[in-house]
């Protein structure tokens, strides 16, 4: 038969020193309870959930912008149309105020040519005579029954 192998001795663990001993028993203490840890889950969950907020908030900022946009755009096109109306009443005043546009409105009214024209020079102060009689009295009339206040005055 054959002959069993001999044992042989296992090698045994170095012992520390006894000094190097209390001072890693010195080092030791109680763990302190560690600070819970964040998944990749719940951090991706807040990164979407933040991403988000941020995109529907932006969304709202753009929905305002668009909406005072149209709102000016209907202002600047008021404005143009009441350019458009300011410069056609501006047309329709000059072409009324020109002569031509004041005798087709005197021939509208009735009014007639003169058969001749006459300049009126200005006289100086004092050069004519203040009139002797009313010049506003309707001719015919008994003064005292047609001024009421005739009696009043003298």
């Amino acid at each position: 038969m054959a002959q069993p192998a001999p044992a042989r001795a296992l090698p045994q663990p170095l012992r520390r020193a006894p000094q190097q001993e209390r001072a890693a028993s010195r080092r030791l203490r109680v763990a302190e309870e560690a600070a819970p840890q964040r998944s990749l889950g719940r951090m991706s969950t807040l990164a979407i959930f933040a991403l988000f907020v941020v995109s529907l908030a932006l969304a709202m900022l753009h929905a305002v912008l668009v909406e005072n946009q149209a709102a000016l755009d209907d202002l600047a096109e008021q404005n143009r149309l009441r350019r458009e109306r300011i410069e056609s009443l501006q047309a329709t005043i000059a072409r009324l105020d020109s002569p031509e546009g004041l005798a087709e409105h005197a021939s509208a009214a009735g009014l007639v040519a003169a058969p001749e024209l006459m300049s009126l020079v200005p006289l100086g102060v004092g050069l004519l005579p203040p009139p002797s009689a009313d010049p506003f009295r309707l001719a015919g009339l008994d003064p005292s029954a047609s001024d009421p206040g005739a009696g009043a005055r003298g």
